[in-house]
């Protein structure tokens, strides 16, 4: 237990974007669940679970229920739905609900970002859907960059978030919607991520056997 869990600190694998179909089941087994938290926050738009991920790079074990039965699917989320549209030419990103709920939020919360005019919501949202579409060129010419280094560990949370269940599938873990909503648009073959939670060492240490990865 303890090899498995020191050799997987800090790694990066590499997977297909499409083997992440289900969110997690939102239970009383999780940290919490979307509609605890917030029901307000923009990516509460449908309910799911969470685990909480380790700040200092390990991978936590749990052996509960958690993963009887998956949550909702992935594609069903508003903010992906948000970015295919718009990928696709059938609806602006500004025009999403998605968008309105992220717009919404702000305004309650009265969150500040010198790059973005939040008095104004189509100047707002007009700002907001070209760093999307920036977003969307960045990863079309470079991918998935993974988001770790040797002299600051704290970015490896920041990596796309994974929970691995006890049949071996991906879950998403409520980090990093944007980036595996377009590999999965682009179709991407491969993408960094983070396991946050297995549901044993056992499937950890196949997981880990199978897939090649990154450490810095």
């Amino acid at each position: 237990m303890i090899n498995i869990i020191k050799n997987t600190r800090y790694k990066i694998f590499y997977i297909s974007p499409k083997d992440v179909k289900y969110c997690i089941y939102p239970s009383k087994k999780c940290d919490y669940t979307q509609f605890q938290l917030s029901k307000l926050h923009p990516h509460a738009g449908k309910n799911r679970g969470v685990f909480r991920e380790d700040p200092m790079g390990y991978i936590k074990i749990n052996s509960s229920e958690w993963d009887k039965r998956p949550g909702i699917l992935f594609s069903s989320l508003l903010e992906y739905q948000a970015l295919f549209n718009h990928f696709n030419g059938k609806q602006n990103w500004k025009d999403s609900k998605f968008s309105k709920r992220y717009f919404n939020y702000i305004q309650i919360k009265k969150l500040k970002d010198r790059n973005l005019n939040y008095k104004n919501k189509n100047d707002f949202l007009n700002k907001r859907e070209k760093q999307i579409d920036k977003l969307f060129e960045s990863i079309l010419k470079q991918g998935v960059l993974p988001a770790n280094n040797k002299k600051n560990k704290k970015l490896f949370i920041d990596n796309i978030s994974l929970v691995l269940t006890d049949k071996n599938e991906l879950y998403f873990n409520n980090r990093g919607h944007h980036r595996l909503s377009i590999a999965k648009i682009l179709g991407l073959s491969e993408i960094p991520i983070k396991i946050t939670l297995a549901k044993s060492t056992k499937k950890l240490e196949i997981f880990n056997s199978k897939l090649s990865y990154i450490r810095t």
